[in-house]
C-alpha cells in the first residue's frame, strides 16, 4: 500500500514534527553512546515530484499510450509485445517517469513491469534494476524482467479446468474457507529472472481463518501444470475517537442531517456494515455534526478513528510527496467499520478502493488506530506503483514493510498526543492480546518471529515476518544505531556488523523510501534490489558523491544487504572459495564507488595460476597447487581511495583417477543451461566404460532439473531427465559408458532448470576413471 511521486519536503516535515531527531542536520562529534550524528542531507530541489492534477496526469498517459509503439521499439522489445501505461511521475526538473505493464500477443505479463525514466536534458545515473540505454542518451529503463519476452507457442497444452484445480488445492492448502473461482483462469506470460513461461492465472475467492476475505492468485505452468506462484491481492494487515480523541472530520450537510464525508480529502465516506461481511453498508450520518464520544458503545467512535486515519493519510502523501489520494487520481475511497463479528484484523481492497475495519477481540477492541489506517491505505499506494508480489518471499517482505514504514511516517505528520508517534506497530490495538505491539521496527525480532537482517531464509518466509528487514532497515535510516530515547520511547537497535550508523533523520529517510519505491522498484524487487533503488533515490536526492548516498549504502549493511563503503567504496568480502589443482576457477569481485571515475583491482596471494583483471576485477585461471591460501583483494578509486578484503582459498588436488571442480556455479530459474568444466590429463585413450561421474546440487524441486555430461570431444551423455520428484537436491554417482570419448581434455557438467520458481547451484561434481 503504498507509493507516490517523490517530493522533497524536509521543511514541511520539520513543521509538524516534534523535537525527536527526525530531522537530518550536519554531522557533529560522536555522542557519549559513541554514535556519530546524523548524516548532512539537504535533498536537490530538482528531485521534488510536481503535484499533478487528475487532468494533467491523464495527459501524460494519454501521450505515453499513444507512444506506445515507438518506445516499445525504442526499447528493442518484440514484436508480439505492447506497453500499457499505469502510472507517470514527473519532477520539478522536467524528468517523466512512465510505469508500463507488458502484453504479448494480447497476453498480460506478469513480472514484465518496467519504468521509463525520461530525465530533461541528462542521464539518469543508474537503476533499480538492470538499466538499458533507449535510443535517445537521456532515457534508461528500470525493469522487473529484462529484455523481450518470447515463448514457443501461445497455445496451452494443460486445460484452464486443471489449472482452477490446482487453485482450487492451493486455497484450501492455504486453510482458505468457503474458497469460490472467480471466473475461468486467463492466460498469461509468467517472467521471472529474464525467462518467459507461457501460464494460467487463477484467481479463488474465499475467507482466511480470521475471518479476512482473500483473493488468491494462482499461476500454473500451461504446459506441465506446475504452480509457479500463488499471491493474495487483499492485504490485512468535530468528533471523539477510541484512539485518535477529539478531532475535526469532515461532513457534508444533506437536509436535516450530516453525512459522514471529507470533501478535502477525496470526497472520503465512511459506512456501517453493522456486522456485516460485504457490501458497502449505511454511511454514517448524524443530526448535530458532532461525532462519537470516545467510547466503544458509541459506534461512531469507530467511524470517527476510521474518517481520520483516512484523512491523514491523505494529507501526508498530498502534503509530503505531491500525491494526490491513493492511486493519485484525487479519488479518497471510502473506509467501512464494524465488519464481521469479532474480526481482529483490517484490511484494504483494491477492489472497492475501500479500507475496512473489524471490533477486534469480543467486539470491542476496534482495528481503526491511525497506524493500522495508514499501513491498510498504503498497501492500495504499493499496488498503484511498484505492485510489489505479495507472496512468501522478498518482494512480499517488501509490500509489508513498506505499509509499516508509511505508517510510522503518518503517525510522526500527524502528531497526535492521544497516539504518540513512534516506531511500534499497532501499539493501541492490542492485537496480540498481551498489551504488545504487533511489530517493533527498531529491533523486529522483539516479537519473536521476524528478522533484524536479511539472510538465505528471507526468501521462504511470510510477508509480515521478511518485512523485518525492511523495518529494521529504514528505522536505521531514519534514526540511526544504539540507545536512545524518543517522544519518550527507549529505542535500542543493533546493527548486523556491529558498526553504528548515523541516519538521516526521519524525513529524509520516508523520502528516500519512497522515491525508491514509486520510480525504481518493480513488482519482482528484492532486498539487494530495494539497495540499489534507495541507493538511486538518494543519489537523485542528494547527489551520488554525497555523505547521504553512502549513508544509505551503510545502513543497507547495516541489516546485512551489501557492503559498507570504505574510503568511498563499498567491497562485498567473497565467502570462503574452494578450487582444484589444473581445473578452471574463477571469481568476480563486487565492488562500487560513490565517486566519479572507475575501480582498479589487484590481489596478493592468490593460489598459484590465478590471476585478476586489474580493470574488470575477475580472478581467474587454473591452480597449479594443492594448498591453504590467503588471499587479499585491494580495490583502489581513480582519486587514490581504497580498501581491501582477505579471504580463504582452499586447492584440493585433482588427477590421477580423480577429478573434481568444487567451485559453486548458479542455475538459473527456468533459464538457459549452465556449465561446469573439468579438464582431465594422464589418460591416453579413450574414457573407461564404467566412468563414475558424481553430482552434487544444491537444489529445491529436483525434477526440474535437466543434467548432462558433456564429453571431451563435445559427446553429450544424459544423465538426468526432468520429472515430477518435488524432493530437495541432487548426490548422486551415475555410471557412464565413455569407452568412445577420448579421456584427457575438457569435460562439462551442463545442468538446465526446466521449470520456473525452484532455484539452487552446482555444489561440486568430479569424475573417476
Amino acid at each position: 500500500m503504498a507509493t507516490a511521486a517523490a517530493v522533497t519536503v524536509a521543511a514541511l516535515f520539520v513543521s509538524v514534527l516534534p523535537a525527536t531527531g527526525a530531522v537530518a542536520g550536519p554531522v557533529g562529534p560522536a555522542g557519549a553512546d559513541g554514535i556519530p550524528r546524523q548524516a548532512v542531507a539537504e535533498p536537490r530541489p530538482g528531485a521534488r515530484a510536481v503535484e499533478l492534477t487528475p487532468g494533467q496526469r491523464e495527459k501524460l498517459l494519454r501521450a505515453a499510450a499513444d507512444a506506445g509503439t515507438t518506445t516499445a521499439r525504442s526499447l528493442k522489445l518484440g514484436g508480439k509485445e505492447k506497453l500499457l501505461p499505469k502510472d507517470v511521475v514527473k519532477d520539478a526538473d522536467g524528468t517523466v517517469h512512465t510505469r508500463y505493464e507488458r502484453t504479448y500477443a494480447g497476453l498480460p505479463v506478469l513480472g514484465g513491469d518496467l519504468v521509463v525514466h525520461e530525465r530533461a536534458g541528462r542521464t539518469t545515473a543508474g537503476t533499480a534494476a538492470a538499466t538499458a540505454a533507449a535510443t535517445a542518451p537521456d532515457v534508461t529503463v528500470t525493469w522487473a524482467t529484462d529484455g523481450a519476452i518470447s515463448v514457443p507457442t501461445t497455445k496451452a497444452t494443460v486445460p484452464a479446468s486443471a489449472a482452477k484445480r490446482t487453485a482450487l488445492a492451493t486455497a484450501r492448502t492455504e486453510g482458505t474457507g468457503e474458497a469460490v473461482p472467480d471466473g475461468a483462469p486467463r492466460q498469461v506470460i509468467w517472467a521471472k529472472d529474464g525467462v518467459s513461461t507461457l501460464a494460467w492465472e487463477s484467481v479463488v475467492n474465499g475467507v482466511r481463518e480470521d475471518g479476512t476475505p482473500s483473493e488468491l492468485h494462482v499461476v500454473t505452468d500451461a504446459e506441465s501444470g506446475k504452480k509457479l506462484q500463488e499471491f493474495d491481492t487483499k492485504h490485512a494487515g468535530l468528533g471523539q475517537g477510541q484512539f485518535s480523541g477529539k478531532v475535526q472530520v469532515g461532513s457534508v450537510r444533506n437536509g436535516d442531517v450530516y453525512e459522514l464525508t471529507e470533501t478535502q480529502g477525496g470526497n472520503h465516506k465512511t459506512y456501517d456494515l453493522n456486522g456485516g461481511g460485504s457490501g458497502t453498508g449505511t454511511l454514517f450520518t448524524d443530526a448535530d455534526d458532532i461525532w462519537g464520544d470516545g467510547t466503544v458503545a458509541n459506534r461512531q467512535t469507530a467511524a470517527v478513528d476510521a474518517a481520520y486515519g483516512a484523512r491523514k493519510t491523505f494529507d501526508f502523501y498530498h502534503d509530503q510527496f505531491g500525491r494526490n489520494g491513493i492511486a493519485n487520481d484525487g479519488n479518497g475511497g471510502y473506509s467501512r467499520v464494524h465488519y464481521g463479528n469479532e474480526y481482529v484484523n483490517a484490511f484494504w481492497d483494491d477492489d472497492c478502493f475501500c479500507m475496512t475495519y473489524g471490533d477486534g477481540f469480543d467486539n470491542v477492541n476496534p482495528l481503526t488506530a491511525l497506524d493500522v489506517a495508514a499501513h491498510e491505505m498504503t498497501h492500495g499506494v504499493t499496488s498503484t506503483t511498484a505492485n510489489l508480489y505479495y507472496y512468501n518471499g522478498e518482494s512480499g517482505g517488501l509490500n509489508e514493510g513498506t505499509s509499516d514504514i508509511m505508517a510510522a511516517a503518518v503517525e510522526f505528520f500527524a502528531n497526535n498526543p492521544n497516539d504518540v508517534p513512534d516506531y511500534e506497530v499497532g501499539e493501541l490495538i492490542d492485537i496480540n492480546g498481551d498489551g504488545t505491539p504487533l511489530r517493533y521496527m527498531d529491533q523486529p525480532s522483539k516479537d519473536g518471529i521476524s528478522q533484524d537482517y536479511w539472510s538465505t531464509a528471507t526468501e521462504g518466509l511470510d510477508p509480515h515476518f521478511s518485512s523485518g528487514v525492511a523495518n529494521h532497515y529504514f528505522y536505521l535510516l531514519a534514526e540511526g544505531s544504539g540507545s536512545k530515547t524518543i517522544n519518550g520511547a527507549a529505542y535500542n537497535s543493533p546493527t548486523y556488523d556491529n558498526l553504528p550508523v548515523p541516519g538521516l533523520g526521519l524525513h529524509n529517510a520516508f523520502n528516500v523510501w519512497y522515491r525508491a519505491l514509486t520510480l525504481y522498484m518493480t513488482s519482482t524487487t528484492d532486498y539487494a534490489g530495494a539497495r540499489v533503488a534507495t541507493l538511486q533515490a538518494a543519489a537523485d536526492l542528494f547527489g551520488r558523491s554525497s555523505e547521504a548516498y553512502e549513508t544509505v549504502g551503510n545502513t543497507w549493511a547495516a541489516v546485512n544487504v551489501g557492503g559498507r563503503f570504505v574510503n568511498h567504496i563499498t567491497l562485498s568480502r567473497p565467502a570462503a572459495q574452494e578450487a582444484a589443482v589444473g581445473q578452471p576457477a574463477a571469481l568476480q569481485i563486487d565492488a562500487a564507488t560513490s565517486q566519479a571515475g572507475g575501480l582498479t583491482y589487484t590481489a596478493s596471494g592468490l593460489p598459484g595460476g590465478l590471476t585478476i583483471d586489474a580493470t574488470t576485477g575477475l580472478i581467474s585461471g587454473s591452480p597449479t597447487e594443492p594448498g591453504d591460501f590467503t588471499a587479499t583483494v585491494t580495490v583502489k578509486t581513480s582519486g587514490g581511495n581504497s580498501t581491501t578484503a582477505t579471504f580463504p582459498w582452499t586447492v584440493i588436488p585433482s588427477g590421477g583417477d580423480f577429478f573434481v571442480n568444487p567451485g559453486n556455479v548458479n542455475i538459473p530459474d527456468a533459464g538457459d543451461p549452465v556449465e561446469s568444466p573439468l579438464v582431465v590429463t594422464g589418460h591416453d585413450g579413450n574414457a573407461p566404460s564404467d566412468l563414475q561421474v558424481t553430482v552434487d546440487i544444491v537444489h529445491t524441486w529436483r525434477g526440474d532439473l535437466v543434467i548432462d555430461l558433456v564429453g571431451s570431444d563435445g559427446t553429450v551423455r544424459r544423465l538426468k531427465n526432468y520429472n515430477s520428484d518435488s524432493a530437495d537436491d541432487v548426490h548422486e554417482t551415475y555410471t557412464v559408458d565413455a569407452s568412445t570419448i577420448p579421456a584427457n581434455g575438457t569435460w562439462k557438467l551442463r545442468v538446465q532448470d526446466v521449470y520456473a520458481y525452484d532455484t539452487g547451484y552446482i555444489d561440486s561434481w568430479k569424475l573417476t576413471f
